[in-house]
């Protein structure tokens, strides 16, 4: 049992029960670290003994990743205090600070994931790199985009990747999220058009390229316990994160079809295996082409984001934030924590769209529904990545037919009316 948790950043901590929260406030010194930018979650404020704000940058993320020597000074602190670094744990969930996270543990000799890790889940590439060693026939085409041969002559590069990937292929940061800056290009038009994004970005991605994959798209998010999957919510996608950037309602709805979730579970354990993650969440994508094959996209190491936890906790009876806490106090939790999947439940993410918002409009489906809204009319929006949502719609009907049919509505509902 650790003596202190030191969260690095709040995000998704909101999604936690307050009797887990307070559970955990009781039983140990409860440390918040923030950007200097940023409050703390009113929700969250009670259940956190001790803040701090540390300065953060944004030339590799989409959110500040913190000071790399302010925080492991605080953490160092924090082991003293305690009585070395084995009596206290780092908790975060948040995409831009889980190598920083695995960097001070390693630096410090604290308890959990290393970056060796943490980087083949962070990094696309190296992700890809080190699947291919264990399922190479999984993968779809990629190469490291290269900004110099693109910068020297833009249209031989083109057709080079053109020779290589084909008629139609993706363009992407190798470790941003949510999918800012992805291009799919099947001109050099396209090509021109990614080339300037790239050119004009203040961030300093690395850039990669990818087949393009044409299928239905999977997400298996998991609770993962000494190596071995003990929860995994399978979920269809109404549509990718690129159609949502586009304007598209990312909507889910549980995989109920047995062989089909048992092939994907199946397929899941096998990737977070062969990448050696032992405990905590992960978030994987999949892709199934129309001959049935299963080709891997991406995974992290950390729990879903958006509507990912509220989606599992009404659908399935486990808040994976809760689940997470309390695997990183040492709580065992098969006795604690038991799924008990419904399938009765479909949500959705909601895009903003470009603009003014001028009307925020309900979706016309059968089941019954609430909309968690994010934004309000009149406010002026750009839709760039999964971080930009107008809300999350939840459904809910017994019915599968009805929420099946509703799930399939929800593709073409346009949540936020701009001008």
């Amino acid at each position: 049992m650790a003596d202190a948790i030191i969260f690095i950043s709040q995000s998704y901590l909101q999604f936690a029960t307050r009797q887990t929260l307070e559970m955990i406030s009781d039983l140990t010194e409860t440390v918040l670290i923030l950007h200097d930018s940023e409050t703390v979650d009113p929700f969250l404020k009670p259940f956190i003994k001790a803040v701090h704000h540390v300065p953060g940058s944004l030339n590799l993320s989409l959110r500040p990743a913190l000071s790399h020597n302010e925080v492991k000074a605080l953490v160092s602190g924090y082991a003293d205090k305690h009585g070395g670094p084995d009596r206290i744990r780092i908790f975060c969930q948040q995409e831009d600070n889980v190598e920083l996270a695995a960097l001070i543990r390693e630096e410090l000799g604290i308890p959990g994931d290393r970056p060796g890790l943490v980087s083949a889940f962070r990094n696309k590439l190296v992700m890809k790199d080190r699947v291919s060693q264990h399922r190479p026939e999984a993968l779809p085409a990629y190469a490291p985009f290269n900004q110099e041969l693109c910068r020297a002559d833009p249209a031989r590069y083109f057709e080079l990747l053109h020779t290589h990937f084909g008629d139609k292929f993706v363009i992407k940061p190798t470790s941003a999220a949510g999918s800012f800056n992805v291009s799919i290009v099947e001109s050099f038009d396209d090509f021109l058009h990614a080339w300037t994004l790239i050119n004009e970005e203040s961030h300093d991605f690395e850039y990669e390229v990818n087949e393009f994959i044409d299928g239905k798209m999977y997400q298996c998010d998991s609770l993962v316990i000494d190596g071995k999957v003990y929860f995994s919510g399978i979920l269809e996608l109404g549509c990718s994160n690129f159609d949502f950037v586009q304007g598209k309602p990312l909507s889910v709805y549980p995989v109920t079809s047995q062989a089909l979730y048992d092939r994907l579970f199946a397929f899941n354990q096998d990737i977070i295996s062969a990448l050696g993650f032992a405990n905590g969440s992960t978030h994987h994508e999949i892709f199934q082409k129309s001959d049935g094959s299963l080709i891997f996209l991406e995974i992290a190491a950390r729990v879903p984001g958006g509507l990912g936890v509220p989606y599992h906790a009404a659908n399935s009876s486990i808040n994976l934030i809760d689940a997470n806490l309390l695997l990183a106090i040492g709580r065992d939790i098969p006795r604690t924590i038991v799924p008990d999947m419904r399938n009765n439940v479909i949500s959705a993410l909601l895009p903003v769209g470009n603009g003014t918002i001028r009307a925020l409009n309900s979706p016309d489906i059968a089941s019954r529904f609430t909309i968690d809204w994010y934004v309000k009319e009149g406010m002026e929006v750009t839709s760039r990545s999964l971080v930009d949502s107008a809300g999350v719609l939840m459904a809910f009907n017994d019915n599968p037919d009805i929420l099946r049919s509703d799930f399939e509505k929800l593709q073409q509902y346009v949540p936020v009316t701009c001008s």
